[in-house]
């Protein structure tokens, strides 16, 4: 577990964004969903969350970062997908470590079945970028390849403010090259990373750009489970959203003009 390292005084003060007004939006994300066939609550956790999400006529779509499944088999991919294509709402997915059982079996069964790892799309003038980011060649730290450096500089390039999305935070001891990945990041309008694979909810700052990682879907040692819900307007909201209970909202950050 990683201790957050900045205030949100200090935060407050690396936030310079520019982006234009926007009719507001909502959109959801999944993320550690680690269903497995011998872990059934998983999927109890995970079938919760869509059903809540599709009783939601506000979210337009949903993120889903990475740890899909606990070791990256077929068959837990295909009941992932299975369980989120309930989903009434569009998807859009990236891998995790788990995904491919730390790099001991790479990303072709995570392709097999949801055919990509990577997305780019655009909503309300803003783009998700979403890319896996390792590990590689059975190793625990992540790594984002040549590729996925080349496909996010694509999408950044075309120069809407952008949202990125990945598993691991972008941070040493997480990502092995994760500096070259911040110094392209500055260089362009990121409105924020959205990780996930801490299992919590925690605020850090790639070189400026907010890092924001949400919460598993799982229960852990709580009764239920949850998720998070973005609310984009002239600010950027972020609640978590417990199963059956109301959104906590525990952060808010200016979209400046």
């Amino acid at each position: 577990m990683k201790r957050i390292g900045l205030t949100f005084f200090f935060f407050f003060l690396l936030v310079q964004w520019s982006v234009f007004a926007t009719e507001p939006f909502r959109f959801a994300l999944f993320t550690d969903l680690h269903i497995s066939e011998s872990k059934p609550q998983h999927a109890e956790d995970l079938k919760l969350a869509v059903t809540e999400v599709n009783a939601n006529p506000l979210i337009e779509f949903v993120l889903v970062s990475g740890d899909d499944s606990d070791l990256g088999d077929l068959n837990s991919l295909r009941n992932a997908k299975q369980m989120l294509d309930e989903l009434k709402v569009p998807y859009y997915i990236t891998s995790g470590n788990h995904d491919t059982n730390q790099g001991k079996i790479g990303s072709a069964n995570f392709i097999q079945v949801f055919k990509k790892d990577t997305f780019s799309i655009t909503r309300h003038g803003f783009r998700f970028v979403g890319f896996p980011t390792g590990p590689e060649k059975d190793e625990s730290i992540g790594h984002i390849k040549a590729a996925d450096f080349d496909f996010v500089k694509r999408e950044l390039d075309k120069n809407n403010p952008t949202f990125v999305v990945t598993h691991y935070p972008l941070l040493k001891g997480d990502i092995d090259n994760f500096q070259e990945m911040w110094n392209l990041l500055e260089k362009h309008t990121v409105i924020a990373v959205l990780n996930g694979h801490y299992h919590r909810n925690a605020l850090f700052s790639y070189a400026g750009v907010p890092g924001i990682v949400n919460r598993s879907t799982q229960r852990g040692n709580q009764i239920k489970g949850g998720y998070t819900i973005y609310s984009v307007s002239d600010t950027l909201k972020v609640a978590e959203k417990i199963i059956g209970e109301p959104e906590h909202e525990w952060m808010v950050l200016p979209l400046h003009n």
